[in-house]
């Protein structure tokens, strides 16, 4: 039975959707307890190829939904789908809102939406839309799937506000709008009458390849770069916003370069002090730095400040140094100060990094986490301040 089939049927069935719920979790166990697919397909049940991708799908996403053991989402869902966490957050920015979803693929955005606003996604890929329709079920979701060509879609738009996340392009360095499918530009003209637009934007394309006015909202979940949101200026409140999650932290303002230049030899400080991805690229550096802290290093994701004091509210990572040395044999030091795990924060080699840790942990029975830090010539030895 193909994809498409075997979804309308588990939509239609709930028999066969609880039988199917059944399998899957099953196979989810036995992939967590190390077996095989010919193993687990003793029976060799013809739809195995089908369970076992959503089985790896709900793997994929177990931290990232709160009801990853009920979704149903194919390999590409399970990596792009929006986060549970991001979905929430916008949900709550937008609420209140009519909002009609350009090409909704698996629905899990949309199922976040209906806790705060009338939600219609709009899905053209049968598959998908089967999924979404099933994965709005754990959620108790309102939200309205529809399976049409959006630009089909005779709807009335008037007063309501216009959302995508459109298929981005996965191996091109440089990024454009008119490599996203389906133009946003083009989903924009269609919908005459809109009050506003989200539309969610490869988070590593340039400012100057964005076509369209309106506020850049970056967001980050635990210190890695997730969303590009660029909001209307109906909807905007700023020029540009980082948004820090899990901690809720939302930085506004307008954007600027920071013009400071770094000073790799600096010593005499306490603490190594590095700014959220997020607040990078929405270039609101100076919202939050200090201005006596002497900058160490920088590149386009990362910028390493020093200080003398640790404040718990800044928006990103601070750590205390330790000491520091001039190359990588730093043994004595790790010995001499309880360490357990080293973590390199650098640039190096995956096999490099991998022998230099585990040639550094051979001997050390510590309890301290250690990060490494490389500043023009030095190293740094920290731990992460509390």
């Amino acid at each position: 039975m193909n994809l498409e089939k075997f979804l309308e049927r588990v939509y239609q069935s709930r028999k066969f959707y609880e039988y199917v719920n059944g399998e899957i979790d099953n196979i989810v166990q036995m992939i967590r307890d190390g077996y095989g697919p010919e193993t687990i397909n003793k029976s060799r049940n013809p739809d195995f190829k089908l369970l076992l991708e959503f089985a790896r799908s709900r793997i994929r996403v177990s931290r990232k939904f709160s009801h990853s053991e009920q979704l149903f989402l194919d390999h590409y869902s399970s990596m792009y789908s929006t986060p549970e966490i991001v979905g929430k957050y916008r949900s709550e920015r937008l609420k209140g809102n009519s909002i009609i979803d350009a090409g909704s693929g698996a629905g899990m955005q949309d199922i976040m939406f209906s806790s705060n606003s009338k939600i219609t996604g709009i899905e053209m890929d049968r598959s998908r839309y089967f999924m979404s329709m099933l994965n709005r079920i754990p959620y108790d979701s309102s939200a309205d799937f529809i399976n049409e060509d959006f630009f089909r879609y005779k709807g009335d738009f008037t007063g309501k506000i216009i959302f995508s996340d459109p298929l981005r392009p996965q191996n091109s360095r440089e990024k454009y709008f008119s490599q996203l499918s389906p133009n946003p530009m083009d989903i924009i003209d269609n919908a005459h009458g809109i009050t506003g637009y989200a539309i969610d934007l490869p988070p590593h394309i340039k400012w100057e390849n964005i076509p369209l006015k309106g506020e850049k909202e970056y967001i980050s979940i635990n210190g890695n770069l997730n969303r590009l949101t660029l909001y209307s200026t109906s909807l905007s409140t700023a020029e540009s916003t980082a948004v820090i999650l899990p901690q809720n932290i939302k930085i506004s303002g307008i954007p600027a370069e920071l013009n400071k230049k770094p000073e790799p030899e600096y010593t005499g400080m306490d603490y190594l002090i590095l700014p959220d991805i997020s607040v990078i690229y929405a270039r609101l550096l100076n919202n939050i730095v200090d201005p006596d802290w002497p900058l160490l290093y920088s590149d386009s994701r990362r910028y390493i400040f020093a200080g003398n004091s640790y404040n718990s509210s800044f928006p990103g990572r601070q750590y205390s140094i330790i000491d520091y040395s001039e190359n990588l044999e730093i043994e004595r030091i790790l010995e001499r100060i309880d360490a357990g795990k080293v973590f390199f924060r650098l640039s190096m080699d995956p096999d490099e990094t991998y022998l230099y840790k585990n040639r550094l942990e051979k001997n050390l029975s510590g309890n301290k986490n250690v990060y490494i830090f490389k500043v023009g010539r030095r190293y740094i030895i920290t731990e992460e301040a509390l």
